[in-house]
């Protein structure tokens, strides 16, 4: 049966999306087709947030690389909102995504600006 063991210790949607990187991690999910593997998410979301640094280097993607994998992916994967499968280093949206899609479009829309401006400064 699917569900949470404890769902008192899970994150709300709202506190789960109020981190950016929590947030871009799941717009590239939403956006483009999963499973992605983690270092192209890693790859996308440090575009999104340095959009003034034309060069995005091997060490800050791995920098983010290492804050998805230890911070930010065990907080959605025990929310139900991400798969990760480690022999691949592939993430996918989990079932739970459907209960926050709204939420996640909404600031999807409030960001899309900011996030197609990152793109287009490279």
């Amino acid at each position: 049966m699917g569900g949470f063991a404890d769902q008192s210790d899970v994150p709300d949607a709202e506190t789960l999306l109020s981190n950016r990187r929590r947030r871009y991690l799941l717009y590239c999910l939403h956006l483009y087709a999963n499973p992605l593997k983690l270092p192209d998410i890693a790859h996308q979301v440090t575009v999104w947030e340095r959009p003034d640094s034309p060069d995005v280097c091997l060490k800050t993607r791995l920098k983010t690389y290492m804050s998805l994998y230890h911070d930010h992916l065990p907080k959605l994967a025990s929310a139900d909102l991400v798969r990760y499968e480690q022999d691949e280093d592939m993430v996918e949206l989990g079932p739970g995504v459907g209960g926050i899609t709204p939420s996640l479009e909404t600031r999807l829309r409030r960001d899309i600006d900011d996030l197609l401006g990152a793109e287009g400064s490279f």
